[in-house]
């Protein structure tokens, strides 16, 4: 009897058809898997992004010193987060910082971090957040009455106490003393002013003979001190309530021919170029205006976006020290010396 198998040459038709039919549409619903893999990955990562934190920061102004390093540590800080931080800079400015929180409200920001430029003239910006349901928290600098999440910054009144105790330690309680202030209205300024001259009425015999605000600026450091020299006979001791202008002033003053070991000098921020005078011999010390506060800042806000939950704290001051030749390993920036 004979067999008859199909083949390739010797199938029907109809069979053919059929198969190619199943294969095609098998083709097509593997396609059509593989299309809706992409498709879903692609709309989970857009989703990522859209649900991605997005903060924007007002800086007060990136250019000063101790700014700089502000702004490149919140930079860090927040791309190990995984956060996104738009930065506007008011260049100390505090109409321009009212304006910028403003426009990052607008933009519908999840959260504004930002330093007051001084602490009345942000109070309706911030209230204007509030309002909009927008959170802001303040470092560095606070601002008096609004309504902000928390604040971190550095505890400036024991800075000031601590620059006293130093100038009064090394004159042994007795000398005139020249006063660089900070910016006139920022609570930095007003802080560190208020724990110098409250710590210095303990030492009836140590007067000060000059005190000007130089903006916390280099330039206007060096011109007040000229102002000063000019006026006053004599003078011990020099504190300035910020690095930049006690570089300065020690410029003005080796310009005038008064060397280093005449007159004892001491800042604040312990920012690099502080530290390589004290190493050179230039300046006496400075405090340390510590940059963990940036760092905790934004942390603690990120969280609370995050989780709803607030600090157990209000207000966080991280405490400065002061930073002489045989400690100044343990300034912030030291490592940045080194190189």
């Amino acid at each position: 009897m004979m067999s008859w198998h199909l083949t390739s040459k010797n199938k029907p038709k109809g069979v053919n058809q059929m198969r190619c039919y199943r294969l095609n549409s098998f083709r097509i619903w593997i396609a059509i898997l593989i299309l809706a893999v992409f498709v879903s990955g692609c709309s989970l990562e857009e989703g990522e992004q859209d649900n991605k934190i997005t903060i924007g920061f007002a800086a007060m102004n990136v250019e000063m010193t101790w700014m700089k390093f502000a702004y490149h540590a919140m930079h860090k800080k927040a791309a190990e987060l995984g956060v996104e931080l738009i930065t506007y800079d008011a260049n100390n400015d505090v109409t321009k910082q009212a304006i910028n929180i403003e426009d990052l409200i607008k933009r519908g920001v999840d959260a504004i971090i930002t330093d007051p430029v001084n602490v009345k003239g942000l109070n309706s910006a911030l209230e204007l957040a509030f309002r909009k349901g927008t959170p802001v928290v303040a470092f560095d600098r606070s601002a008096f009455g609004a309504p902000y999440l928390f604040f971190v910054g550095s505890d400036d009144v024991e800075a000031g106490r601590l620059a006293c105790r130093f100038l009064a330690d090394r004159l042994n309680g007795v000398g005139e003393i020249i006063v660089l202030e900070g910016a006139i209205g920022s609570s930095p300024a007003i802080n560190r002013s208020k724990g110098f001259y409250d710590e210095i009425n303990k030492y009836p015999e140590m007067k000060i003979v000059f005190k000007k605000s130089g903006g916390f600026l280099r330039d206007e450091g060096y011109r007040i001190m000229e102002e000063a020299m000019a006026k006053v006979v004599s003078f011990d001791a020099v504190y300035s309530q910020n690095d930049d202008m006690i570089l300065g002033a020690i410029e003005a003053m080796e310009n005038a021919g008064i060397t280093p070991e005449k007159v004892l000098t001491i800042g604040t921020d312990a920012i690099p170029k502080a530290l390589i005078a004290i190493r050179e011999g230039r300046l006496d010390a400075t405090t340390q205006y510590p940059i963990s506060q940036v760092e905790i800042a934004l942390e603690k806000l990120v969280n609370y976006l995050k989780t709803g939950n607030m600090p157990q704290w209000k207000e966080h001051l991280v405490k400065p020290w002061v930073i002489t030749i045989e400690n100044i390993s343990t300034g912030d920036f030291y490592s940045i010396i080194q190189d």
